[in-house]
Formats: structure tokens, sequence, C-alpha cells
């Protein structure tokens, strides 16, 4: 996994911008197949998907704010809702309209329980 720490970084600290598979192969010095396929050998999962992953979550937390769905979605480099909308579903298996929804009605039981 230290052979990949720095593209692992790169992500968490650029999941906003625009990454490709070919950006993330140069940075590393490989070609794009060979390291497309040592990516999902250490981690489990394709580069492009575990952007994905750390895209929703960052997602979800703005999802606790008032942000609208259409900002999240592009300050969490998503270059659509929809996509943003159709990946947040795979992970979730609910829309994020839903999914403030349901959190919303957790944090309001949570909160009648304390009082």
């Amino acid at each position: 996994i230290n052979k990949i720490r720095p593209i692992l970084e790169y992500i968490n600290e650029n999941y906003t911008d625009d990454i490709s598979t070919n950006d993330l192969s140069r940075m590393m010095h490989f070609n794009e197949t060979y390291f497309c396929r040592m990516f999902k050998n250490i981690i489990g999962t394709s580069a492009l998907n575990y952007l994905n992953f750390v895209r929703i979550c960052k997602a979800e937390k703005l999802l606790r704010s008032n942000m609208e769905i259409m900002e999240i979605a592009h300050e969490t480099g998503f270059a659509s809702t929809s996509y943003f909308n159709r990946v947040f579903k795979q992970y979730n298996h609910c829309s994020p309209s839903e999914y403030r929804t349901i959190l919303g009605n957790r944090e309001f039981e949570h909160k009648k329980e304390s009082m």
C-alpha cells in the first residue's frame, strides 16, 4: 500500500478536481493499464471507484448542511448533478434528497430522545 499512498493522499486532497486514471498513472510514472491493475489489486477497487467513494463520503457530510444538492455535487467534484445522483444512489441505495430526509428524521428522533 505504501506504493500507492501518494495517489490516495492526492485523491483525498484533490477530489474536487477532474481526475483521470491517466493523470494518476502519470504521477506514478506507470503505464495506465498497469497502474489500474496495480491499484485494484492493492485497494480492491478501481481508482475511479475509490475517487467516487471519497466524493460520496464528503457529500454525505455536506448533506447535513443547507447547501443545495446541485451545489454539493459541484463541491464534491461531480461534473453533473445527474451523475452525482446516480453514483450516490449506488453507494447509499437512496437519492441525496432521500438521504437528507432520512438523516433529518434520525437527528430529530435523537434530539427527542435526549429531552
